[in-house]
């Protein structure tokens, strides 16, 4: 392609972003689109690699379930928290270990994301407003719902599978005023399920 034709279709990722972020998130198709035509422009420079948790989260939007390197390293935090749980009985927030916590808060992604954007000029100030950002993960969780990251072979020793639900805003309201909550629940070995509620999001 010469460099004029990639320019030009540079900026007309750009402006669709940049149109796009000035909206309220209202469904899920548009928090899929923000992360394919993210996606576009950071694919094209060869940079997407450099953000990983864009990346991965972007990774678990568009495939029915996630099982390569760095949806298996998520998997071994889970994996060390799990093993810490069984022995010391600790919670998530007692366990602190900052790649998981970031990981279940969604902060480095909403960082990432807005970071990636903001080098082509795309208007990211909307990410910077924390009810765009609940609109935006409560959509994000219905995308993935259904979608597990899944260990391969014996990558882990205690969990297997690991998947998040966004709760309703009625019960999220209810229980945690002005957050959005998400529900991160993880498959054992032994077949067994442990459901964690994380309100780490603003």
């Amino acid at each position: 392609m010469v460099p004029g034709a990639v320019n030009l279709m540079r900026d007309e990722i750009v402006a669709k972003l940049s149109d796009e972020l000035e909206h309220e998130i209202q469904s899920e198709r548009q928090v899929v689109y923000i992360l394919v035509e993210t996606r576009k422009l950071l694919e094209r420079d060869k940079v997407l690699k450099t953000y990983r948790e864009l990346k991965l989260c972007s990774d678990w939007a568009v495939h029915p379930k996630l099982c390569g390197p760095d949806a298996q390293e998520v998997l071994e935090h889970f994996d060390a928290y799990e093993a810490e749980f069984q022995k010391s009985g600790k919670t998530l927030a007692e366990f602190k270990l900052e790649p998981l916590q970031e990981f279940l808060s969604l902060t480095k992604f909403r960082s990432e994301l807005a970071q990636s954007l903001s080098k082509y000029g795309v208007d990211t100030a909307p990410l910077s407003s924390d009810a765009f950002w609940q609109n935006f993960v409560q959509h994000y969780c219905e995308v993935i719902r259904d979608c597990p990251l899944e260990a391969t072979n014996q990558s882990t020793r205690l969990v297997t599978h690991v998947s998040a639900l966004a709760w309703p805003r009625g019960k999220a309201d209810a229980i945690f005023p002005g957050k959005r909550v998400v529900q991160w629940n993880w498959t054992l070995r032994t077949g067994a399920i442990r459901k964690k509620t994380v309100s780490a999001l603003v």
